[in-house]
Protein backbone atom coordinates (compact mmCIF):
# COMPACT_ATOMS: atom_id res chain seq x y z
CA UNK A 1 0.00 0.00 0.00
CA UNK A 2 2.84 2.37 0.91
CA UNK A 3 4.96 1.91 -2.67
CA UNK A 4 1.26 2.54 -4.00
CA UNK A 5 0.21 5.50 -2.67
CA UNK A 6 3.47 6.59 -0.56
CA UNK A 7 0.94 7.24 2.41
CA UNK A 8 -1.06 4.67 5.08
CA UNK A 9 -3.38 5.81 7.70
CA UNK A 10 -3.95 4.15 10.76
CA UNK A 11 -7.45 4.26 10.47
CA UNK A 12 -7.82 2.74 7.25
CA UNK A 13 -5.02 -0.16 8.03
CA UNK A 14 -7.81 -1.33 10.75
CA UNK A 15 -10.47 -1.53 9.22
CA UNK A 16 -8.47 -3.38 6.15
CA UNK A 17 -6.57 -5.95 8.42
CA UNK A 18 -9.63 -6.22 10.87
CA UNK A 19 -6.90 -5.68 13.51
CA UNK A 20 -6.55 -3.25 16.29
CA UNK A 21 -5.02 0.18 16.64
CA UNK A 22 -2.39 -1.39 18.96
CA UNK A 23 -0.86 -3.83 16.65
CA UNK A 24 -1.16 -1.31 13.62
CA UNK A 25 1.58 1.12 15.65
CA UNK A 26 3.48 -1.92 16.77
CA UNK A 27 3.97 -2.63 12.97
CA UNK A 28 4.36 0.15 12.11
CA UNK A 29 7.34 0.37 14.80
CA UNK A 30 8.90 -2.51 13.52
CA UNK A 31 8.96 -1.45 10.00
CA UNK A 32 10.13 1.68 10.59
CA UNK A 33 13.22 0.00 12.59
CA UNK A 34 13.68 -2.20 9.34
CA UNK A 35 14.12 1.12 7.68
CA UNK A 36 10.82 1.10 5.23
CA UNK A 37 8.74 3.29 6.46
CA UNK A 38 8.79 6.74 8.52
CA UNK A 39 5.80 6.94 11.02
CA UNK A 40 3.92 10.37 11.04
CA UNK A 41 0.97 11.35 13.27
CA UNK A 42 -2.01 9.16 12.68
CA UNK A 43 -0.44 7.01 10.21
CA UNK A 44 3.21 6.48 8.13
CA UNK A 45 5.03 7.29 4.86
CA UNK A 46 6.85 5.46 2.88
CA UNK A 47 11.18 5.64 3.30
CA UNK A 48 13.13 6.53 0.34
CA UNK A 49 16.56 8.17 0.08
CA UNK A 50 16.62 11.27 -2.01
CA UNK A 51 17.29 10.66 -5.86
CA UNK A 52 20.45 12.33 -7.12
CA UNK A 53 20.29 12.50 -10.26
CA UNK A 54 21.78 10.50 -13.46
CA UNK A 55 23.62 11.71 -16.36
CA UNK A 56 21.15 12.45 -19.43
CA UNK A 57 23.02 9.68 -21.64
CA UNK A 58 21.77 6.98 -18.82
CA UNK A 59 18.83 8.92 -17.98
CA UNK A 60 17.73 8.37 -21.89
CA UNK A 61 17.78 4.48 -21.52
CA UNK A 62 15.27 4.14 -18.66
CA UNK A 63 11.44 3.93 -19.02
CA UNK A 64 12.24 5.09 -23.02
CA UNK A 65 8.88 3.42 -24.20
CA UNK A 66 7.17 5.71 -21.98
CA UNK A 67 8.91 8.65 -22.66
CA UNK A 68 7.84 8.16 -26.65
CA UNK A 69 4.26 7.39 -25.55
CA UNK A 70 4.43 11.19 -23.42
CA UNK A 71 6.48 12.42 -26.12
CA UNK A 72 3.50 11.33 -28.96
CA UNK A 73 1.38 12.98 -27.14
CA UNK A 74 2.55 16.56 -25.76
CA UNK A 75 3.59 16.69 -29.48
CA UNK A 76 -0.18 17.51 -29.95
CA UNK A 77 -0.02 20.44 -28.15
CA UNK A 78 2.14 22.14 -30.39
CA UNK A 79 1.32 23.68 -33.25
CA UNK A 80 2.47 26.10 -36.32
CA UNK A 81 3.83 29.20 -35.24
CA UNK A 82 3.83 28.96 -31.61
CA UNK A 83 6.56 29.63 -29.29
CA UNK A 84 7.63 26.82 -27.21
CA UNK A 85 10.31 26.30 -24.11
CA UNK A 86 12.01 23.32 -23.58
CA UNK A 87 13.79 22.24 -20.26
CA UNK A 88 16.40 20.27 -20.04
CA UNK A 89 15.87 16.21 -19.75
CA UNK A 90 15.56 13.11 -21.16
CA UNK A 91 12.05 13.16 -21.73
CA UNK A 92 12.14 16.75 -23.40
CA UNK A 93 14.63 15.27 -26.01
CA UNK A 94 12.30 12.67 -27.11
CA UNK A 95 9.69 15.60 -27.66
CA UNK A 96 12.45 17.63 -29.22
CA UNK A 97 12.79 14.88 -31.84
CA UNK A 98 9.19 15.09 -32.92
CA UNK A 99 8.76 18.47 -33.37
CA UNK A 100 11.44 19.30 -36.28
CA UNK A 101 8.14 19.18 -38.88
CA UNK A 102 5.99 21.96 -37.18
CA UNK A 103 6.86 24.86 -39.39
CA UNK A 104 7.25 28.88 -38.06
CA UNK A 105 8.62 27.37 -34.17
CA UNK A 106 10.40 29.02 -32.22
CA UNK A 107 12.41 26.79 -29.42
CA UNK A 108 14.13 28.37 -26.17
CA UNK A 109 15.94 26.17 -24.45
CA UNK A 110 18.79 25.46 -21.85
CA UNK A 111 19.67 22.43 -23.06
CA UNK A 112 22.35 21.94 -25.70
CA UNK A 113 21.44 18.39 -26.91
CA UNK A 114 17.88 20.11 -27.66
CA UNK A 115 19.64 22.51 -29.57
CA UNK A 116 21.63 20.34 -31.39
CA UNK A 117 18.04 18.68 -32.43
CA UNK A 118 16.75 21.31 -34.46
CA UNK A 119 19.85 22.14 -36.30
CA UNK A 120 18.28 20.89 -39.42
CA UNK A 121 15.01 22.33 -38.88
CA UNK A 122 13.78 25.77 -39.89
CA UNK A 123 13.18 26.18 -36.20
CA UNK A 124 14.60 29.45 -34.69
CA UNK A 125 16.37 28.53 -31.95
CA UNK A 126 16.93 30.61 -28.56
CA UNK A 127 19.76 29.14 -26.03
CA UNK A 128 19.67 30.69 -22.74
CA UNK A 129 23.38 31.13 -22.38
CA UNK A 130 24.87 30.23 -18.45
CA UNK A 131 26.73 27.93 -16.61
CA UNK A 132 27.28 24.32 -18.46
CA UNK A 133 26.27 21.46 -16.46
CA UNK A 134 28.26 19.09 -18.22
CA UNK A 135 26.38 15.46 -17.42
CA UNK A 136 23.09 16.90 -18.40
CA UNK A 137 23.88 19.49 -20.93
CA UNK A 138 22.27 21.93 -19.14
CA UNK A 139 22.83 26.07 -18.73
CA UNK A 140 22.07 27.16 -15.50
CA UNK A 141 22.47 29.62 -13.27
CA UNK A 142 21.99 34.02 -13.12
CA UNK A 143 23.06 34.28 -16.53
CA UNK A 144 20.52 31.76 -17.47
CA UNK A 145 17.89 33.64 -15.34
CA UNK A 146 18.41 36.52 -16.99
CA UNK A 147 18.06 36.30 -20.43
CA UNK A 148 14.77 34.13 -19.85
CA UNK A 149 13.46 36.72 -17.90
CA UNK A 150 13.72 39.67 -21.32
CA UNK A 151 12.03 36.81 -23.44
CA UNK A 152 7.98 34.42 -22.85
CA UNK A 153 6.79 31.13 -24.23
CA UNK A 154 3.27 30.28 -24.99
CA UNK A 155 3.99 26.68 -23.48
CA UNK A 156 7.00 25.44 -21.43
CA UNK A 157 7.89 21.48 -21.39
CA UNK A 158 9.52 20.16 -18.39
CA UNK A 159 10.65 17.07 -16.66
CA UNK A 160 11.48 16.65 -13.15
CA UNK A 161 13.08 14.04 -10.98
CA UNK A 162 10.94 13.56 -8.50
CA UNK A 163 7.22 14.53 -7.82
CA UNK A 164 5.42 14.56 -4.36
CA UNK A 165 2.25 15.93 -3.91
CA UNK A 166 2.88 17.32 -0.45
CA UNK A 167 7.23 18.42 -0.73
CA UNK A 168 6.29 19.30 -4.64
CA UNK A 169 8.43 18.97 -7.80
CA UNK A 170 11.76 18.08 -7.30
CA UNK A 171 15.47 17.89 -8.76
CA UNK A 172 18.95 17.35 -7.45
CA UNK A 173 20.82 20.99 -8.14
CA UNK A 174 19.23 23.81 -6.48
CA UNK A 175 21.16 26.39 -8.89
CA UNK A 176 19.07 24.49 -11.43
CA UNK A 177 15.58 23.95 -10.07
CA UNK A 178 16.08 28.12 -9.79
CA UNK A 179 16.45 28.36 -13.49
CA UNK A 180 13.58 25.84 -14.20
CA UNK A 181 11.28 28.00 -12.07
CA UNK A 182 12.21 31.61 -13.85
CA UNK A 183 10.95 28.97 -17.00
CA UNK A 184 7.82 28.61 -15.34
CA UNK A 185 7.37 32.16 -14.89
CA UNK A 186 7.89 33.00 -18.67
CA UNK A 187 5.90 30.67 -19.72
CA UNK A 188 1.91 30.57 -20.56
CA UNK A 189 1.36 26.90 -19.85
CA UNK A 190 3.50 24.79 -17.89
CA UNK A 191 3.50 21.35 -19.27
CA UNK A 192 4.73 18.10 -16.70
CA UNK A 193 6.37 15.60 -18.56
CA UNK A 194 6.65 12.67 -16.08
CA UNK A 195 6.95 9.05 -16.52
CA UNK A 196 5.70 6.62 -13.57
CA UNK A 197 9.00 6.25 -12.10
CA UNK A 198 9.05 9.63 -11.05
CA UNK A 199 5.98 9.56 -8.80
CA UNK A 200 6.76 9.46 -5.01
CA UNK A 201 10.42 10.21 -5.29
CA UNK A 202 11.89 12.92 -3.91
CA UNK A 203 15.57 14.91 -4.66
CA UNK A 204 17.30 18.10 -2.34
CA UNK A 205 15.98 21.13 -4.54
CA UNK A 206 12.46 21.77 -4.44
CA UNK A 207 11.24 24.04 -8.36
CA UNK A 208 7.61 24.50 -7.50
CA UNK A 209 4.53 23.11 -5.89
CA UNK A 210 2.49 20.35 -7.98
CA UNK A 211 -0.87 22.79 -8.64
CA UNK A 212 1.66 25.21 -10.30
CA UNK A 213 1.79 23.21 -13.48
CA UNK A 214 -1.20 23.51 -16.05
CA UNK A 215 -0.77 19.71 -17.45
CA UNK A 216 0.47 16.39 -16.36
CA UNK A 217 1.36 13.83 -19.34
CA UNK A 218 2.33 10.75 -17.45
CA UNK A 219 2.16 7.22 -17.92
CA UNK A 220 1.30 6.24 -14.08
CA UNK A 221 -2.07 4.53 -13.97
CA UNK A 222 -3.88 6.87 -11.62
CA UNK A 223 -7.17 5.59 -9.91
CA UNK A 224 -10.04 8.75 -9.82
CA UNK A 225 -9.31 9.65 -6.30
CA UNK A 226 -5.53 10.77 -7.28
CA UNK A 227 -7.00 12.30 -10.45
CA UNK A 228 -9.68 13.88 -8.59
CA UNK A 229 -7.04 15.46 -5.71
CA UNK A 230 -5.10 16.78 -8.84
CA UNK A 231 -7.98 17.94 -10.85
CA UNK A 232 -8.71 20.54 -7.67
CA UNK A 233 -5.32 21.56 -7.40
CA UNK A 234 -6.39 23.14 -11.19
CA UNK A 235 -3.99 20.76 -12.90
CA UNK A 236 -5.04 18.63 -15.94
CA UNK A 237 -3.86 14.75 -16.21
CA UNK A 238 -3.36 13.34 -19.34
CA UNK A 239 -2.62 9.37 -19.11
CA UNK A 240 -1.03 7.62 -21.90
Amino acid sequence: MLETNNRVLINDLTRIFKTSAVTIRKDLETLENQGFLKRTHGGAILHKPLFRGLPLNEKEKLNSEEKERIANEAVKLIHEGDVIMLDSGSTTTFLARKMKDIKDLTVITNALNIALEFMSSDAQIILTGGVLQKNSSTLIGALADDSLRRISADKLFHGVDGVDYDIGLTTPDIVEAHTSRVMMERSGENVLLVDSSKFGRRSLAVICQVKDVDKIITTKKMDKQEIKKLNDMGVEVIIV
